[in-house]
């Protein structure tokens, strides 16, 4: 036994475990079936003032349809990615419901756009149904390849982006948001 100590293989193995638990979060991997409720607060888990250019991209929604975010300059986009299976996801959609009902149509140089990580979500079906049971009526795009995800190096769901008029990364939040919250960052 402590000739096994001794070797090293001990310390590799703790090591491993300990890069294990830092790149995970403690363990604990937000995957379908995964429940954590976390609640909507006033305050996001960060806010970040980037001010870089956004990633272009060519997304359809799930009637088909096709956006293009460059096709959105001179406009206020603000770029919300999230899953069915997130329960802060979920916790937050009525959130931008709000947002959408209560802002954006009073406000036609802004938009509010939901990218679903269709790769990390459970199809298409599951996306409509979460449509409709929580009543979105703004766009939802599907990001079916991840290819988005990846070009905004997304390292936690939801996560927010307020673009400018000028297509810049104004804003990343990460974290739920709040109507009031959006209003604030939109406006300020």
């Amino acid at each position: 036994m402590m000739k096994w100590m001794r070797s090293g293989t001990w310390a590799l193995l703790v090591g491993g475990f300990g890069f294990y638990l830092l790149l995970t979060n403690g363990g604990l991997i937000n995957e379908p079936g995964f429940e954590r409720s976390t609640p909507v607060t006033a305050e996001p888990a960060e806010t970040k003032n980037i001010a870089t250019p956004a990633p272009d991209f060519t997304l359809q929604n799930l009637q088909g349809e096709t956006v293009k975010l460059s096709e959105l300059r001179g406009k206020t986009v603000i770029l919300n990615f999230w899953t069915s299976w997130c329960p802060p996801c979920r916790e937050e959609m009525p959130e931008l419901q709000a947002f959408h009902t209560e802002y954006v149509k009073d406000h036609p140089n802004t938009v509010l756009l939901g990218i679903n990580l269709t790769k990390e979500d459970h199809g298409e079906d599951k996306i409509q149904s979460f449509k409709e049971e929580i009543g979105l009526t703004f766009p939802l795009l599907l990001d079916s390849e991840g290819q988005t995800q990846k070009a905004y190096q997304l390292l936690t769901i939801p996560t927010t982006f307020i673009i400018d008029e000028q297509g810049n990364i104004k804003e990343k939040i990460m974290g739920p948001v709040t109507k009031n919250q959006l209003i604030k960052e939109t406006e300020g």
